[in-house]
């Protein structure tokens, strides 16, 4: 078993972006000698392997991206864009090389006739520093775009009007690769290579945790902790009644600051199974661990 754990281990290690290999880990995890791993750890490594497996779809492009962008010296440096000496770096062999942050990348699905009901094509906005064409110093970005095999061909546009054939003649194939639900990596432009670290803004909140629950004579009490109150507008309490049900919503908090809830809807005999979601204007977030199985009273 243990063999096993360190082969799946190993090849996510091998498997993960070197370059975010710096930054601060999503899993922040250190495995010791005689640690069991919990299944909130094993969920998260299958989730790095399925995302590393995982076609990109256009609905997991869709809406609005923060972007770090890196890039050899000379790519950007003539829009002079954001390239003060802190915002390089040596690489050991005395050539600086570049980063600076697009605003945003909104990757958008068409509707028809401007009304709600997607149309099935796509189309993407950056404004100044154009995401990309960090030389443009004077316009943002704009154009369609379809993807395929995790790669987005598009078309591009740096200024003029949107859908106007003469500006968006040109093309352009941007590699992508999936990291987690919420940050994907691109690679653009060949002669001169730009790469592009996404974070997805605007998500529905994280999990709650430390779900735990407490019987009375006439109630269960469940109470559970979070530290992202300013992303959270409130709680959703599910509940099921039999292992094999579906959980339905049998509270819905709207104050944030609210992490217990006292089912009294319980019977002498029952058994029941509890999960909590954070959600916002954003939607419902991932729901936490369950907590039952719990006999009343």
């Amino acid at each position: 078993m243990k063999k096993s754990i360190l082969i799946i281990l190993a090849s996510i290690f091998l498997s993960y972006p070197m370059n975010l290999l710096g930054l601060e880990s999503e899993t922040p995890h250190e495995l010791k000698s005689g640690d069991t791993i919990s299944a909130d750890m094993f969920n998260e490594i299958f989730d790095y392997i399925n995302n590393s497996k995982k076609m990109i779809s256009a609905s997991d492009l869709i809406g609005t991206w923060s972007c770090l962008l890196y890039t050899t010296t000379g790519e950007c440096v003539t829009a002079n864009l954001q390239l003060a000496e802190d915002k390089k770096w040596d690489n050991g062999t005395g050539d600086n090389l570049n980063w600076y942050n697009s605003n945003t990348l909104e990757m958008i699905a068409d509707n028809v006739s401007g009304g709600t009901t997607p149309d099935g094509t796509y189309s993407y906005t950056t404004p100044l520093p154009n995401m990309f064409r960090c030389a443009d110093a004077q316009h943002g970005g704009f154009g369609k775009w379809i993807v395929k095999n995790n790669v987005l061909f598009m078309t591009f546009s740096s200024g003029g009007v949107a859908g106007d054939p003469a500006v968006e003649a040109q093309n352009m194939i941007v590699k992508l690769k999936k990291v987690t639900n919420s940050k994907i990596l691109m690679e653009f432009n060949p002669t001169k290579p730009v790469f592009a670290d996404c974070d997805k803004q605007n998500l529905p909140p994280n999990k709650p945790s430390s779900l735990t629950s407490e019987k009375s004579s006439s109630s269960i009490t469940l109470t559970w902790t979070d530290s992202q109150t300013e992303a959270v507008t409130g709680y959703k309490v599910r509940r099921k009644t039999v292992n094999t049900d579906n959980y339905t919503t049998v509270s819905t908090i709207t104050d944030n600051t609210t992490r217990t809830y006292a089912d009294t809807d319980v019977s002498t005999g029952g058994t029941y199974w509890y999960r909590v979601r954070a959600y916002n204007s954003n939607g419902d977030g991932t729901p936490s661990e369950v907590e039952g199985k719990l006999e009343f009273p």
